[in-house]
């Protein structure tokens, strides 16, 4: 529902988010006070303040730790994209080392698999879909690296590093269609709306004067900077920082660049 938010450049965001929070404790003291019993005092400011400490430090303590796990996970789909690039890479070096036509017959396919990676999965991957093209682009590569018969000696130990870079690549592309669901729980950031709320709701009840208003609203404007950021890092496939297909890209032009001999 709030994926459209991942489109705009992430300064816009963490300003949002920001601003979000630091105009509604401007605008929320006027709107609790009117409730019965919570008329701002003297003599409850100063409970109000320390409780207002509390909840602050335990939730920035909160965002701090899902942080560093959505950073955790944004950098563990990075080096699976990357893995996989190398595989591909790899794969085509061996094929092109093996010095036979059977080999070289499936360059052309490893190579059509990873554009179509590019050009096809990425942008369903954002929908968290697969692509059909691309399963179809790699079920060639399959069927011929299957049918090669090596002969003796140096074939034959080449073609088991082939055997072995075929299930790294089969491997690592299910991994990365399983990383697109990559995420913080649904339950964390409806515990991270109610602790917000609350903690607006006691900053709302301690009487406020200009000084206190602004010091305030530049507080809850950290935290919404906090959790602009964790929402940011939360969907690695998504938003300016997203992880791209820039190393299949790599690959690709490794592959071109080979020209039908190995690489060292």
């Amino acid at each position: 529902m709030i994926d459209w938010l991942y489109t705009l450049p992430d300064t816009l965001t963490l300003a949002i988010s920001a601003l979000s929070l630091a105009i509604a404790i401007l605008i929320l003291p006027s709107l609790v006070r009117r409730l019965p019993g919570l008329n701002p005092s003297v003599e409850n400011s100063d409970f109000v303040l320390r409780l207002q400490s509390t909840l602050f430090t335990m939730t920035s303590l909160v965002l701090a730790f899902t942080l560093v796990e959505a950073e955790s996970n944004f950098r563990k789909v990075d080096a699976l994209v990357s893995t996989e690039a190398s595989q591909i890479n790899r794969l085509d070096r061996l094929l092109a080392r093996y010095g036979d036509d059977s080999a070289g017959a499936i360059r052309p396919h490893l190579r059509a698999y990873a554009e179509s990676i590019v050009r096809d999965e990425w942008p369903e991957m954002l929908h968290r879909r697969q692509s059909e093209k691309t399963r179809q682009a790699f079920a060639p590569i399959a069927r011929d690296v299957l049918s090669i018969d090596p002969g003796q000696g140096r074939q034959a130990i080449i073609y088991a590093e082939i055997l072995r870079s075929f299930d790294m690549i089969a491997e690592s592309r299910d991994a990365r269609l399983n990383a697109v669901s990559v995420g913080l729980p649904v339950a964390y950031w409806h515990v991270v709306l109610f602790s917000v709320l609350m903690l607006l709701f006691v900053s709302s009840t301690m009487e406020l004067t200009a000084f206190r208003a602004y010091v305030l609203a530049a507080q809850m404007s950290v935290m919404g900077a906090f959790i602009g950021f964790v929402f940011i890092m939360d969907q690695p496939f998504k938003g300016q920082m997203a992880v791209d297909a820039q190393p299949i890209v790599q690959a690709i032009t490794l592959i071109d660049a080979r020209k039908g001999g190995a690489s060292p």
